[in-house]
């Protein structure tokens, strides 16, 4: 049974496409898959066989996903080499973006809190803490309800508090 075999199957088998297959060589490959296993031609059926139907025309979905995508089907073509059949889809196919760091200007709200905390980042950036410090207690005069600001100003006190006399 086709189903059964799937497993050992790998995209280009599942689509019947050779692995130097054109783009449009798989689209045409997935039309004709489709017209062959999509789970509405089995509807009058019964539902073990709609079911089997159902599976198969899963799996050529992901195997057309995967190849009608330039980097997803470079990624596969890799891990094909490694002798793996299928693509996880959870994993990303690359590292997720750096996480940006907020700056005391991207957290204040106000233009004016905004030019008091480029000032502090720009001090705190060089290591002068204390005069770093004045410009965050003036963005925080400016924004008293950014709470945000005010944690990064008792963080800043914090680390006064550790700096040697």
């Amino acid at each position: 049974m086709f189903l059964e075999s799937l497993a050992r199957k790998n995209y280009y088998d599942i689509l019947r496409v050779s692995p130097d297959a054109t783009p449009t060589a798989i689209k045409s490959a997935f039309h004709d898959f489709s017209l062959l296993y999509h789970p509405d031609s089995y509807v009058a059926l019964p539902a073990d066989v709609t079911a089997v139907a159902q599976a198969i025309f899963k799996r050529g979905v992901e195997a057309y996903r995967c190849l009608s995508r330039a980097p997803m089907r470079e990624r596969y073509d890799r891990a094909l080499a490694r002798g793996r059949l299928r693509l996880d889809g959870s994993k990303p196919s690359s590292k997720p973006p750096p996480r940006v760091a907020r700056t005391l200007e991207t957290i204040a709200v106000t233009q004016r809190g905004r030019q008091f905390g480029r000032v502090a980042d720009r001090l705190l950036a060089i290591g002068r803490l204390d005069e770093a410090r004045v410009q965050l207690v003036s963005a925080c005069q400016c924004e008293p309800n950014n709470e945000e600001l005010s944690e990064r100003l008792q963080i800043l006190y914090e680390a006064l508090a550790l700096e040697p006399p």
